[in-house]
């Protein structure tokens, strides 16, 4: 399952994420607390069955080298790897996509390639290897800084407390 929530980030959601404190979006304890977080969620969770455990996280991400091939919650072989109570993910881009060069995000089987539609969107994918994960990668980025918002889901099928909003 894929999907995209075209401009479902407002500029002020976007710069509070931009301003979040690193150390706060490390802590994998408090981060869905932190504004604007919980009305993030409330927008993923009108979409596709979220559950908050003590998994899942987020990470606001700058990496210019990319991500490679890869599902988020299995190998590439559908055997778990070290996340495998992920079955739910979605990613927005935080900066304008003409501030550097590169940096898509791609699917695989079918092909879809993002980039500018993801700037203030949310695009939610399964990831799980029981709900048909959604093979995709990230281009490594150049001439500029490519932010990223990341979230990693448990789903219905882990235990932990689903997200009311």
């Amino acid at each position: 399952m894929r999907k995209l929530i075209s401009d479902a980030l407002t500029d002020e959601i976007v710069e509070k994420l931009l301003t979040t404190h690193p150390r706060e979006i490390l802590n994998r304890g408090m981060p869905w607390s932190i504004p604007p977080m919980p009305e993030v969620c409330e927008i993923i969770s009108q979409h596709i069955p979220i559950k908050i455990g003590p998994r899942s996280y987020f990470r606001i991400e700058t990496r210019p080298k990319g991500h490679p091939r890869h599902y988020d919650g299995c190998k590439l072989d559908l055997s778990p790897n070290h996340m495998p109570w992920c079955n739910w993910s979605a990613v927005s881009l935080l900066t304008p996509p003409d501030r550097f060069s590169g940096g898509e995000f791609m699917f695989h089987d079918p092909e879809e390639v993002y980039k500018e539609s993801l700037y203030r969107s949310l695009l939610l994918y399964s990831s799980g290897a029981t709900n048909n994960p959604q093979l995709h990668e990230a281009a490594p980025h150049t001439d500029g800084r490519r932010t990223m918002l990341l979230m990693f889901f448990e789903g219905e099928n882990f235990t932990g407390e689903t997200y009311e909003g």
